[in-house]
């Protein structure tokens, strides 16, 4: 029976990444993680964010300047990839705390409309990078400072959109090859993935349809809502 509430969780987390670009993890996670070990979902949702990312990165490919963000890219690759080795050693509730903790930081920043300090050189995307890869290689999180920053960029919707799905595609990809070479993957990741992808693509799939139709100020309002109540909902559970 999880499994048909994940589906849907999931389903409905993956419409917001296709409308916005981001916003699966930050809203399907913190709920996921009530069902599911991060010792389970990490490794599980870095594969179906594969295909989530490759969707949406597709559909806004033209916007794509992957020289740019070379370094952003880089070092997110990199911390993604030494902070999924020390998944299976760091406790679970410090994790869950912290993920609730920077969800309710990442929302209220959000609704606050603060402009924050720049970062467009070297050491900022060095910075940035790093930050997002270790929150997705334990947590499948990696949205939170990369959204912020790229939102403060004020990028065009659409390159937006296809820089962070670029990121996040690189980062699942490391991610996906890290768990494999420490030999995570088991069954019942298997069984997980087999479950959740579908209503992962579909969802996927719909927010890119449904993108056009919905105002960028009522979809702000509906994910920082989500992304509060995911972050007090997590929070709670660790305590």
């Amino acid at each position: 029976m999880e499994y048909i509430f994940a589906g849907l969780v999931l389903f409905f987390a993956t419409t917001l990444q296709g409308i916005s670009g981001f916003g699966s993890g930050l809203v399907a996670v913190p709920i996921l993680a009530l069902w599911f070990p991060l010792t389970l979902l990490t490794p599980s949702l870095s594969v179906i964010n594969i295909f989530v990312a490759a969707v949406i990165y597709w559909k806004n490919r033209h916007a794509a300047r992957p020289g740019q963000w070379r370094w952003l890219i880089g070092a997110g690759v990199m911390a993604s990839l030494v902070a999924g080795s020390l998944l299976v050693s760091i406790n679970e509730q410090w994790l869950k705390l912290a993920l609730g903790v920077i969800i309710i930081a990442v929302a209220l920043i959000l609704a606050s409309g603060r402009q924050l300090p720049t970062a467009e050189h070297t050491a900022g995307y060095l910075t940035i990078g790093t930050s997002s890869g270790i929150l997705n290689g334990l947590m499948t999180l990696g949205g939170p400072p990369i959204v912020l920053f790229l939102a403060n960029a004020r990028l065009p919707k659409t390159q937006f959109r296809a820089t962070l799905s670029l990121f996040f595609l690189a980062i699942a990809l490391a991610n996906v090859i890290n768990f494999s070479r420490q030999g995570l993957y088991s069954d019942t990741h298997f069984y997980l993935i087999v479950a959740l992808l579908p209503c992962a693509i579909l969802g996927a799939a719909l927010g890119q349809r449904l993108q056009h139709y919905v105002s960028e100020f009522r979809f702000r309002q509906l994910t920082i809502g989500l992304m509060l109540l995911s972050g007090i909902i997590v929070s709670l559970q660790s305590l």
